[in-house]
């Protein structure tokens, strides 16, 4: 009998998605699992959306360009020349450290 080891659970990362254009669809989908932790439609009105997800993520939108990104809460910068699906590279929590701000440093004393 051989025993199968499970992948170790990363940290759960928020990405934080608004739209500067009415009516973009978008959908998130954990590439590990096939899981989707958020689809919809945005508007520039809405409040923005925050998806917890684990891992590599893929981004598919209408329109990609009009969506604005962060994970934890850290601007994701979207090419100019990507539309339509996007794939979202998320570290691995076990390898790589938090993202820089994620953290608060020591408060100064005047």
């Amino acid at each position: 009998m051989v025993a199968v080891l499970a992948p170790p659970a990363s940290r759960t990362h928020q990405i934080t998605l608004s739209s500067v254009k009415t009516g973009i669809r978008y959908q998130v989908i954990e590439l590990e699992t096939g899981e989707v932790p958020g689809y919809g439609m945005l508007s520039p009105r809405d409040k923005p959306v925050v998806i917890n997800v684990r891992g590599a993520s893929e981004l598919r939108s209408s329109a990609v360009e009009h969506l604005r990104v962060k994970i934890d809460g850290v601007p994701f910068p979207i090419p100019a020349s990507v539309t339509g699906a996007m794939h979202v590279a998320l570290p691995d929590a076990l390898t790589g450290s938090p993202a820089a701000g994620a953290i608060p440093g020591p408060k100064k004393n005047p």
